[in-house]
C-alpha cells in the first residue's frame, strides 16, 4: 500500500534574520561582511543574510551551483572550493576577514567523510579580524529524522562522537557547553550565545540556528 502522507516543512528564516540583526545592534557589530562556507545555490538562508550585508561570499564545491547562486544572491560572490580542506590549510585572513560567518553544511555525511559543520567549526578564528566583534551562525539538529535507516547509521555515529552522547535527540542548552569549549580553544571571547528555531518538519522543531557573538 502506497504511503501518501505528505511531509510538511515550515521555514522560519525571517525569525533567524530578525535575531541576527538584534545581536548585531546589541553588540555594535559593523555592517555585515558575510561569508557562507556552504553556499550551494544560495536559496536557503544565504539570500536572506545577503540582503542584510554589504558584501557576501559563498563557497561551494560544486561549480554547477554558481549560476543559481548568482541569481539568488545578486550582491554575492560565488567561489568554488572544498571549504573543509580550505579552512584546515589556509592562513588567518588568507581569504579575507568577515564579521558574519555561516556554516550551513549538509545535515548528513557528505564529501570526503565530512559531517555537518563538525570539520570547520574549530577553524572559525581564521576568518575573524583581531579586536572586532563578529557573529557566527550554524544549524544544529536536536531531533534528526529517519535515524533508523541504514544509510544514516554513520551519521548517527558521528553525531554521537561530536556531542558526546548516545541520545539521538539533543538537549540544546547542554549543547552550548560543547560549542563554548570549541570557541574558547580558539582563544575567542564569547559575548553571547543563543538559538532560534529555523525549521519545522511535520510540526516538529527539528532544526535550530545557533548564534555566537565572538571576538578574537
Amino acid at each position: 500500500m502506497k504511503n501518501n502522507t505528505e511531509t510538511i516543512w515550515e521555514a522560519k528564516r525571517e525569525d533567524v534574520i530578525r535575531d541576527m540583526i538584534k545581536l548585531k545592534n546589541k553588540y555594535g557589530i559593523g555592517d555585515f561582511k558575510a561569508i557562507e562556507l556552504y553556499g550551494g545555490d544560495g536559496h536557503t538562508l544565504s539570500n536572506k543574510m545577503a540582503e542584510q550585508s554589504v558584501s557576501f561570499v559563498g563557497y561551494d564545491i560544486n561549480p554547477d551551483k554558481a549560476e543559481g547562486f548568482r541569481q539568488n544572491v545578486p550582491n554575492g560572490e560565488f567561489r568554488c572550493g572544498d571549504s573543509v580542506k580550505m579552512m584546515k590549510t589556509m592562513r588567518e585572513g588568507e581569504i579575507g576577514f568577515y564579521n558574519l560567518i555561516s556554516t550551513d553544511a549538509p545535515i548528513c555525511i557528505y564529501g570526503e567523510n565530512y559531517c555537518e559543520h563538525f570539520e570547520v567549526i574549530e577553524y572559525i578564528y581564521k576568518l575573524l579580524k583581531q579586536g572586532e566583534r563578529s557573529l557566527c551562525v550554524f544549524p544544529v539538529v536536536p531531533k534528526p529524522y529517519d535515524t533508523e535507516k541504514e544509510e544514516n547509521a554513520k551519521w548517527m555515529k558521528r553525531r554521537e562522537k561530536f556531542y558526546g552522547t548516545q541520545n539521538v535527540n539533543l538537549d540544546l542548552n547542554k549543547v552550548f557547553d560543547i560549542y563554548d569549549e570549541l570557541f574558547k580553544k580558539q582563544n575567542l571571547q564569547i559575548y553571547e550565545h543563543c538559538f532560534t528555531c529555523r525549521e519545522y518538519r511535520n510540526n516538529i522543531d527539528w532544526m535550530y540556528e545557533f548564534m555566537y557573538v565572538l571576538e578574537k
